[in-house]
């Protein structure tokens, strides 16, 4: 049985971490309502283009640029979405977890990928890892802002259109509630009119000077808020998971006080029996 000196010690230090979980779990929340905010922000922009970007398709079949080209799959980029620091518990994982196993399956296939991490632990994790990587995106979640995005999204186009990639997925945790973060996969490149994903698309859409001139200029910018969306998305997923992380380390925290504080006073009740018999027994040995 541990001494007393040991027990208490270890209660102290299991309160010291508590008061560290509990104040994290509190900034947390705070940036989580933050974030969420500016998701919903994004999110009525982002669905806007991309119902406008969907009626310039209604009607015209024939409508095709460098960003709808759909080519034979020589060469994909994968775009994960991380954090860039720890302690959100499974968030980072669940994501390496995904670029591992699709990076799996297209080279069983035959298809090289080559991975665009954003943020610093998938950036670590696809290094680690030996996976091909450009680290263009590495410091977007850095204070991310739309010019960033907008600058990460030109380098994707880019290499798009001069051929070096073929495809471009993105992997995210898109925000459902709290505790639940869906990590999702999508292909930003190339666009694919897809008429069940149920975007509203404006009626009677007059564009000028043309359909496909219209295209080229909506296009980078449906890329750019879709990019901007992720980011925000991701840190908001990232705020909640961490949230859930230090409730559940509080928890278990508080659990193990309750043991140690009963392995106390069991241990000092102990000690303060033991007292008393030697006392008693040194008594009638006077006798």
């Amino acid at each position: 049985m541990a001494s007393l000196r040991e027990t208490k010690n270890r209660i102290n230090s299991v309160q010291n971490t508590l008061k560290i979980t509990s104040a994290m779990k509190l900034i947390a929340s705070a940036k989580f309502h933050q974030a969420q905010l500016a998701v919903k922000k994004v999110q009525v922009y982002d669905t806007n283009l991309h119902g406008i970007l969907a009626g310039l398709f209604e009607g015209r079949d024939a409508l095709e640029c460098a960003f709808t080209t759909v080519r034979p799959l020589k060469r994909i980029a994968i775009v994960p979405f991380s954090s860039d620091t720890g302690l959100c518990g499974s968030y980072n994982a669940n994501v390496l977890k995904e670029v591992e196993r699709l990076v799996e399956d297209w080279n069983r296939q035959g298809v090289e990928v080559v991975v665009y991490p954003v943020g610093e632990k998938i950036t670590h994790g696809a290094l680690k890892a030996g996976f091909p990587t450009n680290e263009a995106g590495r410091r977007l979640l850095d204070k991310p802002s739309l010019i960033k995005c907008k600058a990460f999204g030109n380098t994707l186009m880019k290499a798009f259109q001069a051929g070096e990639i073929d495809r471009v997925d993105i992997v995210y945790h898109r925000l459902k509630s709290v505790t639940k973060q869906l990590l999702t996969q999508q292909t930003m490149l190339p666009y694919v009119p897809d008429p069940s994903a149920g975007v509203a698309t404006p009626q009677d859409l007059v564009t000028e000077p043309s359909p496909l001139a219209f295209l080229r200029l909506l296009f980078p910018q449906v890329m750019t808020s879709h990019l901007y969306l992720a980011v925000s998305e991701s840190i908001a997923s990232e705020h909640a998971a961490r949230m859930t992380a230090m409730q559940i380390a509080t928890d278990n925290g508080n659990e193990l006080l309750k043991e140690l504080t009963k392995l106390y006073n069991k241990t000092r009740q102990q000690a303060i029996t033991n007292e008393i018999l030697d006392l008693v027994g040194g008594r009638a040995r006077k006798r």
